[in-house]
């Protein structure tokens, strides 16, 4: 049953991946193309872990797990410029200028030097089953995985000052989700996945009612001058 689960995660990001390139294409923003890719690595791992058991044990499902950890390695910190670009979107005077951005723009590559550190040169993959899924996993890793804790932490920072600014809680409410699974994720497989999931729909959400302020605020002049 855990397998159709993470199917049904992975399908559900395919349909969330479909509705962000939609926004974007309406609203062109570089926070969304960072999303989308960000999308696309969960829909990886999601389908990966989906398909393990069927696949089986063995190469193929070895060099289908790679990418799993490259990904994550280097487009989960991609998070937190996504969440600086949701606070410029809102408005929030923190996040105004150069500087800010360019100090968050340090901190994610740092952390993704580090997720490339610890779960691509270091990598090393073993089997494990877990009820009836069958997926590799990174025998060296050790330790919490700090990049996403930090990207988690970064976006509960942006859902609080969206709450104070804009009085819309979504936002934080999935990053303490994402945050709560992610803590229970090691006794519990599938919650770390859920909380993504959950994350990436108020992410878009966020994104997409900036949006509809925008495209109304810019068609309120028109219906003046047609009045």
């Amino acid at each position: 049953m855990l397998s159709v689960l993470f199917a049904l995660f992975a399908l559900a990001e395919v349909l969330l991946l479909g509705l962000v390139v939609t926004l974007r294409r309406r609203q062109p923003d570089w926070a969304l193309t960072l999303l989308i890719l960000v999308i696309i690595a969960l829909i990886w791992d999601n389908a990966v872990i989906a398909l393990g058991s069927t696949i089986g044990e063995g190469g193929m499902l070895r060099a289908l797990s790679v990418p799993r950890y490259v990904t994550h390695a280097l487009l989960v910190p991609l998070l937190i410029m996504v969440a600086v670009g949701l606070g410029r979107r809102y408005g929030v005077r923190f996040f105004a200028g150069r500087i800010v951005p360019g100090v968050f723009g340090v901190l994610t590559l740092a952390l993704v030097a580090v997720g490339v550190q610890k779960d691509v040169i270091a990598l090393d993959l073993e089997a494990t089953r877990y009820a009836d899924t069958l997926r590799y996993t990174n025998a060296a890793s050790e330790g919490p995985p700090i990049p996403a804790i930090v990207a988690i932490l970064v976006m509960i920072g942006v859902g609080v000052a969206l709450l104070v600014r804009a009085r819309w809680p979504w936002l934080l409410a999935g990053a303490v989700v994402m945050f709560a699974a992610a803590a229970a994720a090691p006794s519990i497989l599938w919650l770390s996945n859920f909380g993504e999931l959950a994350l990436i729909l108020t992410v878009w959400l966020t994104a997409a009612r900036r949006d509809l302020a925008d495209v109304l605020t810019a068609a309120a002049p028109r219906s003046a001058v047609g009045r």
